[in-house]
């Protein structure tokens, strides 16, 4: 038998090499890496200039006014690949102004110095202390290539005289792309301009770009313009470590302001349809991304609203745009430096624009807000970067973080569309209709051919008509979407029922023959009354469902008792997961009976009662939810459906029966709009009443009744 050996794992230095392309893809993505070095030494301004040596070749210098690197720093971590240093001191420190000040590094790999690497073949690094001497520093990358073991590559270091100040300039020479370019330049600025937030958050880093084509007096600072301070529509708040959503949101058009707060749960029934948050049983897991906190600002990108803000603040509208643009997306910033996105490739890591396509106007686009998300590394530990800084890991924890983030901003979306909507009378679907008959319009042309009008006159009363009713068109348009995606649950309901109530035959059929075999223990007949219990219920919530599916609706109508129904809706409600703990008090009388098709009374307290569970999850202590009996007389119940829930503020009042208009994470806001149109259809009406009867919303109903 051989003796075993220790073989010495080698890496070649071609593979150094390949760092710079492939750990860095993108040009604009190395400044902004060389850029946050800067930073993490704890610079106040970085300078980055594009120029041409003596011989004219161009040159990339990134010049900052940081602490700078001793001949020890240089040579035991910056001259080592991967260095931990950073990751071992993760604080940088400085005093200013004879007080100690500290920031966060941005950068824990050491693989950022690849970066010169992807920009050019030659390097020289320039670095001073406060108090120490200044170093110099050559470096040919191409070095990687040419030798054969990493022990033979090095650099050149020297001290050197004549340098003012602290800080380190890096200079790279023989560039790999041609920065003479006014479109790649802007580019990189657009990127640059990310590199602090537009939101203020770190007030003492500037970033400074000079080309050769400015005289010095013009240089360009990155810096945001002022109407991005007061936007038409924003949204500030943040996540607790419970993956609890707390939110404020603000509207402030010209001639209109409104202000809303609210939370989003990390609950099951708000992020159902996430797939990515289960685990391998398909359960819904805590949320453990860590807290973090938000703000998004909005602008509408019509011509109208974009004329509005110029006159506004005094700006071009073609200045505006680009000014949004320089900053569109939601930016990721960990501990006040960008982490996210690093190009344009990576502005919608969200997707907003492809969810966008299906509801243009209702949903947000990229090119219409700024946003910042501002993470750490001692709170989110878990949501890193990739090697090659383009986006951020995939890990569980990043999910979360996502969906999370998805959330906010349907959230805003829906605050958004909640403002965009108001003032617009709630319609039911024949108020709709009946402006679309053509009947007014034959009468009008009747009148007007009767009185000699000519051909342009009645063209007139025909655009007119087609102007009008393009908006009932669109409104009726919007209401059917609804209607189609909701008219399948009837044959769906019929098959799933029916499959149920076949399997649940079989399963008493067993439960039956084997109730005389059961051994006589206490557990074992504890889990066969478990059963048959289950199997009750079940077949309960099933026939439950009978009434939904039914035609010819409304062709018979028998009277159904209020109270049961009521009961049975609940019932149906009961069985989600949000229900659980909700105390249910039905205070209405066993002798009145509605005049309505129990499928459609049974609707209207389904999407009544759903709402107020939600609602009431906020709630610490006692959930609970009532139905009462206001008042009957003359062929009219009164009744309200109560809960101790958020309740609905004065000015939502009228808002919370518009289509579309929601405040649930998951709604389509039509529940409130199918409760009106089906109440309104038997003569009876709908509303809020302002003070809740007991301490949340309370939703008021005129029914029609027979009394026994």
């Amino acid at each position: 038998m051989s003796m075993q050996e220790k073989v010495k794992i080698q890496i070649h230095p071609r593979a150094f090499a390949a760092f710079g392309e492939e750990l860095v893809t993108n040009d604009s993505v190395a400044v902004l890496e060389l850029v946050k070095n800067s930073y993490d030494a704890y610079a106040f301004e970085v300078v980055i200039e594009f120029g041409k040596d003596e011989d004219g070749f161009p040159f990339i210098s990134i010049k900052d006014d940081g602490l700078g690197m001793t001949k020890e720093v240089i040579i035991n971590a910056w001259a080592t690949i991967a260095t931990p240093f950073k990751k071992k001191k993760p604080i940088v420190s400085r005093v200013v102004d004879g007080q100690e000040r500290q920031r966060v590094v941005s950068g824990n790999k050491g693989l950022g110095r690849f970066s010169a690497a992807r920009l050019g073949n030659t390097m020289t690094m320039i670095t001073k202390t406060e108090n120490g001497p200044a170093m110099k520093a050559f470096f040919d990358w191409r070095l990687f290539d040419s030798v054969e073991t990493i022990e033979d590559c090095s650099m050149t270091l020297e001290e050197v005289d004549n340098v003012e100040g602290c800080g380190t300039q890096i200079i790279i020479s023989q560039l790999n792309a041609n920065w003479d370019n006014e479109d790649r330049i802007e580019e990189l600025k657009n990127e640059l301009s990310r590199m602090v937030s537009p939101f203020s958050s770190v007030s003492d880093f500037a970033i400074k770009v000079i080309t050769g084509k400015e005289v010095a007096d013009a240089d360009v600072f990155i810096k945001p313009k002022s109407f991005i301070e007061k936007p038409v529509y924003k949204i500030v708040g943040e996540v607790d470590s419970n993956g609890t959503i707390s939110y404020e949101y603000k509207y402030n058009n010209v001639d209109k302001t409104r202000e809303a707060t609210g939370q989003v749960l990390w609950t099951e029934e708000n992020y159902r349809d996430c797939y990515d948050l289960l685990d391998i049983n398909e359960d819904f897991l805590p949320y453990r991304a860590g807290n973090f906190s938000f703000e998004i600002r909005a602008w509408d990108m019509d011509s109208e609203s974009i004329q509005s803000v110029s006159e506004r603040f005094n700006i071009g509208k073609r200045d505006l745009k680009a000014s949004i643009k320089m900053y569109k997306g939601i930016s990721v910033y960990r501990d006040n430096v960008l982490v996210l996105p690093k190009s344009e490739a990576g502005r919608d890591w969200l997707g907003l624009d492809a969810k966008r396509i299906s509801q243009i106007g209702r949903r947000i686009s990229t090119n219409q807000v700024i946003g910042i998300v501002n993470i750490s590394n001692e709170c989110n530990p878990n949501i890193k970067d990739t090697t090659d800084r383009e986006k951020l890991a995939d890990t569980f924890e990043y999910k979360q973080f996502y969906e999370a983030m998805l959330q906010v901003i349907d959230t805003l979306q829906r605050e958004r569309n909640s403002d965009k909507e108001d003032g617009k009378k709630q319609n039911t679907l024949s108020e709709i209709l009946t402006p679309l008959s053509s009947g007014e319009l034959v009468e009008s042309i009747e009148i007007a051919v009767e009185k000699g009008a000519n051909t342009n006159e009645i063209v007139e009363y025909v655009r007119d008509y087609h102007e009008r009713n393009e908006l009932q068109l669109k409104e009726l348009n919007d209401r059917l979407i609804y209607y189609a995606q909701t008219a399948s649950l009837g044959s769906v309901a019929i098959v799933i029922m029916h499959e149920i109530l076949t399997g649940m035959t079989c399963i008493k059929r067993f439960l039956d023959r084997i109730k005389p075999s059961i051994p006589e223990d206490k557990r074992t007949n504890d889990y066969y009354d478990t059963a048959l219990r289950s199997h009750a219920r079940i077949l309960e919530v099933t026939n439950s469902f009978a009434p939904l599916y039914k035609r010819d609706l409304r062709k018979k109508i028998v009277p159904v008792g209020l109270k049961e129904t009521a009961d049975l809706s609940f019932n149906l409600v009961s069985a989600k997961k949000m229900s659980e703990g909700v105390i249910f008090v039905n205070e209405l009388s066993d002798k009145i009976k509605v005049c309505m098709h129990e499928s459609e009374i049974q609707t209207v307290f389904i999407n009544l009662f759903d709402n107020s569970c939600y609602w009431t999850q906020e709630n610490e202590n006692e959930r609970k939810i009532t139905v009462c009996l206001e008042s009957f007389s003359g062929g009219k119940a009164i009744i309200s459906v109560n809960d101790n829930g958020r309740g609905i503020l004065p000015q939502d009042a009228e808002r919370v029966f518009v289509p579309g208009v929601t405040s649930k994470p998951k709604g389509i806001g039509m529940g409130l709009v199918i409760v009106t149109e089906i109440v309104k259809a038997y003569g009876g009406k709908v509303g809020v009443s302002q003070k809740g009867k007991i301490g949340g919303a309370s939703i008021v109903l005129e029914l029609p009744i027979v009394e026994e």
